[in-house]
């Protein structure tokens, strides 16, 4: 299916209510009506609805199938022999799997075979832990998570399902934490790489934005994790989500402006966004800075993962950046900029050791500078989600800032009116910026 300019259903929904008026009031004619209804596809918004319930039905249904079927296994495992144990479990597996690829793939019913093929992926799981039972087997309890997560993994790539691929990630960042923080933090450090390999592959060949951006979320999470658990330090924490934070942004921006798999772009540049705005404003905080005031030590295995993730961002970013509009550049400097006052923050407070001053200056500057960027882009991409994260990002921090510091009240009233004051002259530029746009349109 090609790449539409806008295929949220919301969008859609709109468009169909509105075509039949627009045709009576003679503003579009019947033929502009069919191009529009062919390019959109209108017509199909109906049976895309239906077959959404459909899907979650099913998958709601299989859940408790196969929670029924454990169940009932489990009341009476102590009365089964040992070899009926093991066959009713492979046969269960077995069922759930090989009716779902029928009734998928030669029976036509995709929706149903695929909610029947991710509870054989739920069933494989319980399985693995009533095998270690049966047979006594001990170890690692993280070990069991990564075994399902290979076993669901082959299973995601066979039926080509981003819901089994959501699985995977749950169950692999599952393994990964535990084997992380087993002293494992050399081989652990490829996990990053491993997501991207399997599942960032399998989300765009399917076109699974759900897929794609929770993969990216794993990464950033993964990175944190690595820093946080080999270097001991929040401040590599730091460093670690503006990395996989700015890498998540350039990638939404590279598929943003190239316009490949565009519809990848926005949640996933926004996801980046939100991860490097968070770290701004958690470490905002003057306590942040003291409580972290050691010397890093440690492995720097963790640093290879960082270091390919700003690579890689980097060239996404340069190969983005001809394509943007002038407004898109400035808001993409925006982000560079603020990203740079971030990583700079850990190197001015491991340099100034008797002061958190210059840290935490810096992490408001930067958490400052997301929240207009995010104002901006709500303001020139005309997107309401950026335009109210940019708010809530002030206020928090206009917030933040009022309880935190033990200033008079004096002090407080004044800068609350100088915000208030700014607030409301930027929502009057706003307003100028809709009115003259307005007065231009067609």
């Amino acid at each position: 299916m090609a790449s539409l300019p806008n295929r949220s259903p919301k969008f859609r929904a709109m468009l169909k209510r509105e075509v039949p008026a627009w045709v009576q009031e003679g503003i579009l004619t019947d033929d502009g009506a069919e191009r529009l209804n062919a390019r959109y596809q209108l017509d199909h918004l109906g049976k895309e609805s239906s077959r959404l319930l459909a899907a979650v039905l099913f998958t709601i249904g299989g859940l408790l199938l196969g929670g029924g079927v454990i169940s009932f296994v489990t009341a009476h495992w102590e009365e089964i022999p040992v070899s009926v144990k093991v066959a009713l479990l492979l046969a269960v597996l077995l069922a759930f799997h090989l009716t779902g690829y029928w009734l998928r793939y030669a029976r036509g019913s995709p929706r149903l075979g695929h909610a029947l093929i991710f509870c054989g992926c739920l069933v494989f799981g319980a399985n693995i832990g009533l095998f270690a039972q049966i047979f006594h087997v001990s170890g690692d309890w993280y070990r069991a998570f990564g075994a399902w997560a290979i076993g669901s993994l082959a299973m995601a790539w066979a039926a080509r399902s981003w819901l089994t691929g959501v699985l995977v990630l749950a169950t692999s960042f599952t393994w990964f934490v535990g084997f992380a923080a087993d002293h494992h933090e050399r081989l652990a450090a490829i996990y990053p790489f491993l997501l991207a390999a399997t599942l960032l592959s399998l989300a765009w060949m399917i076109r699974s934005r759900v897929l794609e951006t929770l993969t990216f979320l794993g990464v950033i999470s993964a990175l944190a994790i690595l820093a946080g658990i080999e270097a001991n330090s929040s401040r590599s924490v730091l460093l670690a989500a503006i990395a996989g934070g700015f890498l998540a942004w350039a990638v939404g921006e590279f598929h943003r402006t190239t316009g490949v798999r565009e519809e990848f772009g926005n949640p996933v540049a926004s996801l980046g966004i939100v991860a490097l705005a968070v770290g701004a404003y958690v470490w905002s905080f003057r306590s942040m800075w003291k409580w972290d005031r050691g010397d890093w030590h440690g492995g720097a295995f963790w640093l290879i993962p960082v270091g390919a993730a700003i690579v890689i961002g980097t060239a996404l970013s340069a190969k983005a950046w001809p394509l943007m509009s002038r407004a898109q550049r400035r808001l993409s400097l925006s982000i560079v900029l603020a990203s740079l006052i971030l990583s700079g923050c850990p190197v001015l407070s491991q340099m100034s050791r008797s002061s958190v001053a210059l840290p935490t200056i810096g992490a408001n500057l930067a958490a400052l500078i997301f929240a207009a960027t995010g104002l901006g882009r709500g303001i020139v991409e005309e997107r309401r989600a950026d335009f109210w994260f940019g708010s809530l990002l002030l206020v928090l921090l206009i917030t933040s800032r009022f309880l935190e510091y033990d200033t008079s009240l004096l002090l407080k009233s004044a800068a609350f009116i100088i915000g208030g004051a700014a607030v409301m002259l930027a929502g009057i530029a706003y307003e100028r910026f809709l009115r003259r746009k307005e007065a231009v349109a067609p």
